[in-house]
């Protein structure tokens, strides 16, 4: 069984492409994650916390809670694929969205990771052409269905980033024939394997994947299509609680001297300087 363990969730973040990388047509508008502007507030820190002091009464090990605020310190992101800050933010929503689709398949199998390589003489076709005929050539192989992530671009041993365009699938099958198929085709299908985990896989092809302004990076096809596959809608994520009384976390300010305590992502002070931060509202007129 192929694994994936020691894949690195993110190993692409300090690229940059350049525009030797780019064909004179058909391919305008794709590139690699992070190419973009952040936001003023791209990786910028924010605080939540509990300030209901008077019912932190515990002690720990090694540290007095008695009578201090928690608070948790956030980092901001806008999970935005073209954000140099805030791109690994969103390669992970993503790859959450699916191992969550592909847990909800009941057929038999486990998920597998396939590649689909694009013959040289067909580089000149629009990525979403070239998608197409992947997914038919992938279902020609035996795969029935799954995610199918572009990628425009191929890392040279020197670091450098050309064009050679390809698709990572994670889905469900038996692969069978590739051989026949490049013989027919020139089309490469190549079988990675079963996935020891399949959101570890997806971010590691998302933190390199083709992203675009106007189109999807990840999209669905053959039974896992959005017109076959009726998934449930991912549950929302319990909201932060304290653990000293377990009220729900609010947004905190720092209005205490000098800058906010740096003392780790979470932590407890002295209840002086902290207030809760105003509640955001807006007014139509």
């Amino acid at each position: 069984m192929v694994q994936s363990s020691g894949i690195l969730p993110i190993a692409k973040s300090s690229f940059e492409v350049k525009e030797w990388v780019l064909p004179q047509s058909g391919f305008e508008g794709w590139f690699l994650p992070g190419q973009g502007e952040p936001y003023a507030d791209c990786g910028m820190f924010w605080y939540r916390g509990c300030l209901h002091v008077e019912d932190h009464e515990q002690d720990g090990l090694f540290e007095e809670f008695h009578h201090k605020v928690y608070v948790k310190r956030v980092k901001r992101t806008c999970a935005r694929a073209v954000c140099p800050t805030c791109y690994e933010s969103w390669a992970g929503k993503e790859a959450g969205k699916i191992e969550w689709r592909l847990k909800a398949w009941t057929g038999r199998g486990q998920a597998i990771h396939l590649v689909v390589s694009v013959p040289q003489r067909l580089w000149w076709k629009p990525i979403s052409e070239l998608r197409v005929e992947a997914y038919k050539w992938a279902k020609r192989g035996g795969f029935i269905g799954g995610s199918c992530i572009p990628h425009p671009f191929r890392e040279s041993e020197d670091g450098r980033w050309y064009f050679s365009p390809h698709f990572h699938l994670i889905g469900f099958g038996w692969i069978r024939n590739a051989d026949k198929i490049y013989e027919e085709s020139g089309w490469i299908v190549h079988n990675e394997g079963v996935r020891e985990s399949v959101f570890h896989t997806a971010l590691y092809q998302l933190s390199h994947a083709g992203v675009h302004e106007k189109k999807h990076t990840v999209t669905w096809f053959g039974a896992l299509s959005y017109n076959k596959l009726r998934c449930p809608p991912i549950p929302e994520k319990e909201p932060d609680r304290c653990p000293l009384c377990g009220r729900e976390l609010v947004e905190l300010r720092w209005v205490g001297e000098g800058d906010p305590p740096d003392c780790g992502e979470e932590f407890y002070w002295d209840s002086v300087g902290w207030v809760e931060a105003p509640k955001k509202f807006f007014v139509f007129v």
